[in-house]
């Protein structure tokens, strides 16, 4: 009797502790759950997409064509791995309990390729909460917020494909657009990247992510992944241009590289 009684006695100390310990994180993931759907702009459907560069050539006959860049690709990776589960670095102890109970909420998250320039640009991608990955040269969707003043930052030469990536060691500009008609200009010799938040009427919100090469864009994005309670912390509600910058090399890295910031610009009026 003694030895069944024992037996009961740590099953329900085990229960009552797995209870607990789940209650604790699970309290903490919806803090961050709520700060995040603010960040992000998802009060609305919990919907975001993820829209990746072309970087196809048009086809003769005029059919589609999609090309992806593999560092985008892994960017996209990283945004569905974000909002895939739960929004705290859980131990694995009670990762499956509030894993189980944070999906049931899931953010609806979808990788999209912009359509080729010569395809046409519906700007209603725009009024819906996204990360809009990759430079105007090769997205679509980004020229298409850049010709229609929804985006301020700009990296230099990024609207012109036929110039030249710069070169290692080559200084960068970033061009921000401010509220008063003024222009802010970033300069320096990094590899550059840029982080743009843009808050749209209902609440939805546009994240524009590129570089100056592909490995850049990645940056920025794995930036905004890794980082986005910071960034949230630091802005609030507000929106922002973040430039970013890695030292140059003239191969591309495979391994990500934890930026510095070169310039933060709060661009929401006061």
């Amino acid at each position: 009797m003694t030895f069944l009684l024992d037996i009961a006695t740590n099953l329900i100390a085990n229960v009552v502790f797995w209870a607990l310990l789940g209650t604790v994180f699970l309290v903490g993931s919806r803090v961050i759950e709520r700060r995040m759907v603010a960040f992000f702009g998802l009060s609305e459907g919990r919907q975001i997409q993820v829209i990746l560069s072309n970087l196809a050539d048009p086809h003769p006959d005029g059919r589609p064509r999609y090309s992806l860049s593999l560092h985008e690709f892994q960017a996209a990776q990283s945004v569905n791995k974000l909002f895939g589960g739960a929004p705290l670095r859980l131990p694995e102890l009670v990762r499956g309990l509030v894993d189980g109970i944070w999906l049931r909420r899931q953010v609806q998250c979808r990788t999209e390729v912009s359509p080729l320039a010569s395809a046409g640009v519906d700007g209603a991608i725009l009024t819906e909460s996204c990360i809009v990955v990759g430079g105007g040269a090769r997205n679509s969707v980004r020229k298409y917020g850049l010709d229609h003043l929804m985006a301020r930052a700009t990296l230099a030469g990024e609207l012109f494909p036929e110039q030249p990536v710069p070169a290692s060691g080559d200084e960068v500009a970033v061009t921000v657009r401010l509220e008063d008609g003024n222009v802010q200009r970033v300069n320096a010799r990094k590899n550059l990247a840029v982080i743009e938040k843009v808050t749209r009427s209902g609440g939805y919100v546009n994240f524009f992510c590129h570089g100056v090469r592909a490995d850049t864009t990645w940056v920025a994005v794995e930036y905004l992944v890794r980082n986005w309670k910071q960034v949230s912390s630091e802005f609030g509600r507000d929106d922002f241009v973040l430039v970013l910058g890695v030292p140059w090399d003239n191969a591309y890295f495979t391994d990500y590289l934890e930026p510095v910031r070169i310039a933060t610009v709060r661009t929401t009026p006061s």
